[in-house]
């Protein structure tokens, strides 16, 4: 996929996401010992994504309330990442994420997202990523700076689709 077409798709999806970040839970600070509740029906879901990619999103299936939300090409060497943080500054900057015990740090575009006053994150993580293969054996993450609610798979449905993503990205 051309470098202009992918920015594209995670822009379109930074969109979706931004519109229906208020459906989310509020955030919690970083020294908060106890996450809020999942909000009702929020889910990862495997789909297909436009010119050949395969999208796993955390949110309400078929609708527009998104968490977070995964692409990548067939037989790709990177995972796109889109999502939202509560604040930051425009421009380059980090996210981090973790799936057990597993930490890393993401280099993301912050961009100021004017439907939530927050913060839409757009990044790329390598598919050989310790978290992201962690998060494919376990189908446990969570972002680190914000999220008020772990974004954990809690069926079996849904580690399967996390399988399926993980398969279609190594072709």
């Amino acid at each position: 996929m051309k470098r202009q077409g992918l920015w594209l798709l995670l822009a379109a999806g930074a969109a979706v996401l931004g519109a229906c970040s208020t459906t989310t839970a509020p955030p919690m600070s970083m020294t908060a010992k106890k996450a809020a509740p999942v909000p009702d029906g929020m889910k990862w879901n495997y789909g297909a994504g436009p010119e050949g990619r395969a999208l796993l999103a955390y949110g309400v299936p078929e609708s527009d309330a998104v968490g977070v939300m995964f692409s990548c090409g067939r037989k790709g060497k990177t995972v796109s990442l889109v999502t939202d943080v509560n604040s930051g500054k425009p421009g380059p900057g980090a996210v981090r994420l973790s799936s057990g015990k597993v930490q890393g740090r993401y280099a993301v575009q912050l961009t100021r997202s004017e439907m939530t006053g927050g913060w839409e994150v757009i990044g790329q993580i390598l598919l050989t990523d310790p978290v992201l293969a962690a998060f494919e054996k376990t189908g446990l993450i969570s972002q680190i700076e914000d999220r008020a609610y772990p974004q954990d798979a809690r069926t079996a449905a849904e580690r399967a689709d996390i399988k399926r993503f993980f398969g279609f990205c190594r072709g």
